[in-house]
């Protein structure tokens, strides 16, 4: 009977989850408008989707802003990250003969119009092997003579396309680097599931050099990585695994395991509303046993209710809710833990390889790495733990690893300037300005 009851409500389960994916699918990325336009004074401007029909533009300084349809051709958004009233960016896009996207006039409330036209970069869409894998590429070459230097973009934790959406294959290439950058396997167009599995990813990623190393204009002795947050985890694995790559590229990764960017959520939380260390010391002994529990099978799930069940009401734990941690979801979920465990179970529990490591260390993959690595931070980054991370890169250094790494003080994850609302709350302005030319800088230097 009871096999009866669980079966029953993991149908239910698996249904309701389909459901909720087939209604909640996002719109196709409208693609026509990506690339790079150079304005009459040489600053770049790159265009991608946001989301469906939104477009986000970025410039080699920073400025960013998303762009709402307006008309043929027009689009229109507020400042800063994702305003949309009242509008201060139009953006009016030219067609060539042939009907494609080739130039456009950027209007900025009180400012003169400019007008930008499109970088010619070649642009190949591909897919590739990667064991049983198909992933779908797309390779974006500069506009220079080749042989030419090249990056493969080695995707973040999140689960869209690439390919549609990300706007470092235009800025490399804009700046004279060919950039491949691919949907992570169950993304975009790739096949296969959707994983967090450093090693499996990083084996995609070799897959993606190599098949790089093949093209032409490619020089093969020129390859270098660039990762971004979870990609600081897989990018050094990857080259760890190729003596041939080049430099690795880290933007706001980890030299932590999962587990500790995982505390680092309601370190935080508890930090940023006025807990000390005994909070901090409390929220450590729930968290414990939820790795016990996730990390390494432990049946401790008795144990964990009674915990949760002791600690709510106290402030603390009230503050702990919702922060971006396995800790704040169990605070702050309703979902019974009988239905968490099942969930846990149907959503990664049956994996092979597993859906992520979250003991992992990558500091002996990075202490074996022959590849330079370059580290750009964010000093108010809310997503991973900085200090930590820069921690045991120093550590490294002075073992005489080839290791260098740059921090923003104000900046965020992703490298974004933000300012802070009266309820604490942070909202973004945009990218700190000289992000892109640091990290082309950096390419530029290691390649020689």
């Amino acid at each position: 009977m009871k096999k009866k009851i669980f079966l029953g409500l993991l149908g239910l389960l698996i249904v309701a989850g389909a459901i909720y994916g087939w209604t909640n699918r996002p719109e196709p990325a409208d693609t026509r408008y990506s690339g790079a336009y150079v304005l009459d004074d040489g600053l770049f401007v790159f265009v991608t989707p946001r989301e469906g029909e939104v477009l986000r533009f970025r410039t080699m300084a920073g400025e960013t802003g998303a762009l709402w349809p307006a008309g043929k051709d027009r689009f229109e958004g507020g400042r800063g990250w994702a305003e949309r009233e009242p509008a201060y960016h139009t953006f009016t896009f030219e067609r060539d003969a042939q009907g494609h996207p080739a130039a456009l006039t950027w209007t900025q409330h009180g400012i003169e119009p400019r007008r930008a036209t499109r970088v010619p970069l070649g642009e190949t869409i591909a897919t590739f092997p990667s064991g049983e894998l198909t992933l779908r590429g797309k390779l974006v070459m500069p506009a220079t003579a080749c042989p030419c230097p090249s990056v493969v973009v080695v995707h973040g934790s999140e689960d869209y396309s690439a390919v549609d959406y990300y706007a470092e294959p235009y800025v490399y290439a804009a700046n004279g680097f060919a950039t491949l950058v691919f949907d992570k396997r169950g993304t975009g167009e790739s096949t296969g599931r959707y994983s967090q599995n450093f090693r499996a990813l990083a084996g995609d990623v070799l897959a993606a050099v190599k098949w790089l190393r093949d093209q032409p204009g490619i020089d093969a002795h020129r390859v270098h990585l660039a990762g971004f947050s979870q990609g600081g985890w897989i990018a050094p694995l990857a080259a760890a695994r190729d003596s041939n790559i080049k430099s690795v590229l880290i933007g706001y990764g980890p030299m932590v395991p999962v587990t500790g960017e995982d505390r680092w959520g309601y370190v935080y939380a508890l930090q940023q509303k006025g807990f000390g260390d005994d909070a901090i010391a409390k929220a450590d002994r729930i968290n414990d046993v939820i790795s016990d529990i996730f990390d390494r099978g432990a049946n401790r799930w008795g144990e964990l209710k009674q915990m949760l069940q002791e600690s709510r009401g106290e402030p603390w734990f009230e503050a702990v809710k919702g922060s971006d941690s396995a800790l704040g979801y169990a605070a702050d979920t309703k979902m019974p833990l009988w239905m968490v465990r099942l969930y846990l179970w149907w959503k990664i529990g049956r994996e092979s390889p597993p859906f992520i490591d979250r003991l992992y260390d990558p500091v002996p993959t990075l202490a074996a790495l022959k590849s330079p690595s370059y580290w750009i931070f964010g000093g108010a980054d809310s997503s991973m733990p900085t200090d930590w991370t820069i921690e045991a890169l120093e550590k490294l250094q002075k073992r005489g690893r080839p290791i260098d790494y740059f921090v923003y003080p104000e900046a965020d994850h992703g490298i974004l300037r933000f300012e802070t609302d009266k309820d604490g709350s942070r909202k973004v302005l945009g990218y700190e300005p000289d992000y892109y030319r640091r990290q082309i800088d950096w390419l530029k230097r290691s390649d020689l």
